[in-house]
């Protein structure tokens, strides 16, 4: 596996505020990272130094071999590694949303068939074929995300950072924008940076960085951060519910794993219980 993402002693301020410091990091091809931490911790400086939206104040980010301090590379540095806000009207900028998804291979000067070719396949990959021509303001919160992350899987990165793309949806619109983020890794294998304040969410990922007063808290798999539930409360976090739910049954003398993190999971291990009780 090669390093996609590397960060190399970052650090990064406005002004006197020292919000990242001396950060090291490095993101595989094909992995997902879900980036967690209390509000103001850096997560989304983090993410702007990927993108090339910030630089370094120290240090340097890497995407895929380029210095993002490199401004020769920040076009293609932006097509490798592509980012979708938290709020989708943002990022949408036509009336239509076929159009809306054509409007960066567009701007890339991509021959007509090739942009053609992109956009039925960004929009069948987050499942909005039925609404190919509709006006994306009249879509809802978790459908315009969609059209959001089309626009950007239309540049066929390798990459894609989203910055607390779910914050804004209903429970309905986060289960339907995370279906389509795990698949895109799972089966396309892009690479995925997600910042969430939804450990559910997290809980999906490959890893979990943590992030608390600039620095890397925690780096390792969900099952092992989650597992420790004091570390997470005095780093400002809960644990998933379902990790709570288990460390109380626990608590209350059944024989489970403190790792679990999802519902099936636990599922399958009370079922495990029942079934050896008999």
């Amino acid at each position: 596996m090669n390093d996609l993402i590397r960060f190399e002693k970052v650090s990064f301020s406005y002004g006197t505020n020292n919000v990242l410091d001396s950060i090291d990091l490095s993101v595989e091809e094909g992995e997902f990272l879900a980036v967690l931490g209390y509000n103001g911790s850096g997560k989304s400086t983090l993410a702007k130094l990927i993108n090339g939206i910030l630089l370094p104040t120290e240090g340097k980010v890497y995407v895929d071999g380029m210095d993002t301090s490199d401004e020769t590379k920040l076009s293609e540095i932006r097509k490798t590694a592509g980012m979708v806000f938290q709020n989708p009207d943002n990022q949408i900028v036509a009336t239509i949303v076929e159009e809306d998804v054509a409007f960066a291979p567009e701007n890339l000067g991509l021959d007509p068939a090739e942009i053609r070719q992109r956009v039925d396949e960004a929009i069948q990959a987050v499942g909005l074929e039925k609404h190919i021509k509709d006006a994306p303001h009249k879509l809802s919160g978790g459908q315009k995300q969609r059209v959001a992350i089309a626009g950007v899987l239309a540049m066929q990165p390798r990459c894609i950072i989203l910055d607390e793309p779910t914050a804004m949806l209903d429970p309905k619109g986060r289960s339907l924008v995370m279906g389509v983020i795990e698949r895109l890794n799972r089966e396309k294998g892009i690479t995925i940076i997600l910042i969430t304040h939804f450990m559910e969410e997290a809980a999906l990922a490959d890893r979990i960085l943590i992030l608390s007063d600039g620095k890397v808290a925690e780096n390792g798999p969900p099952k092992e951060v989650f597992s420790r539930k004091d570390r997470m409360i005095s780093l400002g976090l809960e644990v998933p519910p379902v990790t709570d739910l288990t460390l109380r049954l626990i608590d209350n003398g059944l024989p489970l794993e403190k790792d679990i993190i999802r519902p099936e999971e636990l599922v399958e291990a009370l079922l495990s219980i029942k079934e050896a009780a008999h």
